[in-house]
């Protein structure tokens, strides 16, 4: 059966994972689009409920639709104006997903294959969701939460991620729970602040492992972050502004991180 009533108890409760109130208590998220979808079903994540608006699949979602149906999942057949109430994107979308968030904590970070993205109190899901992608473009470890920052699975982060939501590791952790791990980390820290001491291109990150710190998209690196840093570093700026979006900034970083261990083989075998 088709459901096309908004009152439906199941649709009231997707609806519902827009608020972080609800996924927090639920540890489930809901993300829509095909290739989010696939990044999911490529990545092993959990899915609970498929959620599509059968009148309207694409040839290529009908087949996406049938390699989840044969994992024997629960679907939901809604029309395309209640899939058009439960999305969040503009642009019309036929299928999504209930799905199980995936955290880590700082006890299971055992090992850095090249670099770990520190942020702290950063704001805007949007952001994060950027950062999330860059971070897996250049071949990062994962992201590191800290302080009261924005959820990775805010729809609007997992819609900017582009699905790396699912491929690099998240951990939530304490500014104290950092501080105890990284010493045995065996990780270089790089902070990333207008006032570092170093250009961003001169700094060493083939050598060791790398944790690069962000901060706050206002306020920046905070003084508590800087104390966890073997260096400082900024990016030079040739106009009138003094610094960088959070994300242009951190995106320079992790690609010379990527260039120099790459140039340098420092890659582990």
């Amino acid at each position: 059966m088709i459901i096309s009533s908004r009152q439906n108890d199941r649709i009231k409760s997707i609806r519902a994972l827009r608020e972080r109130k609800e996924r927090d208590a639920s540890g489930t998220f809901f993300a829509e689009g095909e290739r989010i979808l696939r990044a999911a079903l490529q990545t092993g994540a959990a899915f609970q409920l498929v959620v599509l608006a059968p009148d309207r699949l694409t040839k290529s979602e009908a087949a996406l639709v049938d390699s989840l149906e044969e994992m024997k999942l629960p679907l939901l057949e809604v029309t395309p104006e209640l899939f058009d109430l439960i999305a969040l994107r503009e642009e019309a979308q036929s299928v999504g997903a209930i799905i199980s968030q995936r955290w880590e904590s700082m006890s299971s970070v055992n090992e850095t294959r090249r670099c770990w993205l520190v942020l702290n109190d950063i704001q805007h899901p949007g952001n994060l969701g950027t950062l999330i992608r860059t971070c897996d473009a250049a071949g990062g470890d994962g992201v590191i939460l800290t302080g009261r920052s924005t959820d990775p699975y805010h729809p609007i982060a997992v819609r900017g991620s582009l699905g790396a939501v699912f491929s690099q590791r998240l951990v939530r952790a304490s500014q104290a729970d950092l501080a105890r791990w990284l010493p045995g980390s065996g990780c270089t820290v790089v902070g990333t602040s207008p006032d570092g001491d170093i250009n961003y291109r001169e700094a060493d990150y083939a050598r060791k492992p790398v944790v690069i710190m962000g901060g706050n998209e206002r306020t920046g690196i905070s003084k508590e972050q800087i104390a966890l840093c073997d260096q400082l570093v900024h990016v030079p700026m040739g106009g009138y502004v003094d610094s960088l979006n959070l994300s242009v900034a951190t995106a320079l970083v992790l690609y010379e991180v990527l260039r120099q261990r790459e140039v340098l083989g420092s890659e582990p075998a």
